[in-house]
């Protein structure tokens, strides 16, 4: 009885193997780019987002819409968009962003900042918990790449 257990455990074994590997290479899709990649281009542009651009969307949220026309659908298709911003030691960080700080009374609170973009637009977020200090930051500056292929 050990031995037809071990078979079965064994040919199960070999099935589900088989059936992870067949997944996991039918899950991915791969598109090529209809572009020669010799004629791919990216577009830098920047930002200064200031208090009055920002929208209030809830409780220490806010929001920002930039018109973006160098976002196509050649580039929601066949590109990419990576949004940067400047933070207080003059880096360029890419976005999503989350930290944690101090506010003057000690207190913990969270800053978030994130991006997403759409056909001809950029969506800035910012979220801040400091219950001194709910404004969105400003300025911030934003630098936007859009890469074609």
């Amino acid at each position: 009885m050990q031995k037809k257990q071990k078979k079965s455990y064994k040919k199960i074994g070999i099935i589900l193997s088989f059936l992870v590997f067949i997944l996991a290479f039918n899950s991915c899709t791969y598109y090529e780019s209809p572009n020669n990649p010799s004629t791919a281009q990216a577009t830098v542009r920047h930002f200064t987002i200031w208090n009055f651009d920002w929208q209030p969307v809830e409780w220490g949220h806010w929001f920002c819409r930039i018109n973006m026309p160098e976002i196509t659908m050649g580039v929601l298709n066949f590109g990419t968009v990576l949004v940067h911003f400047r933070d207080h030691n003059n880096n360029w960080v890419l976005l999503p962003y989350s930290t944690t700080l101090q506010n003057q009374f000690g207190q913990t609170f969270t800053e978030e900042i994130w991006s997403g973009f759409a056909l001809g637009t950029i969506d800035i977020d910012c979220v801040r918990t400091n219950p001194f200090n709910l404004t969105p930051i400003s300025p911030l500056e934003i630098r936007v790449t859009v890469m074609r292929f």
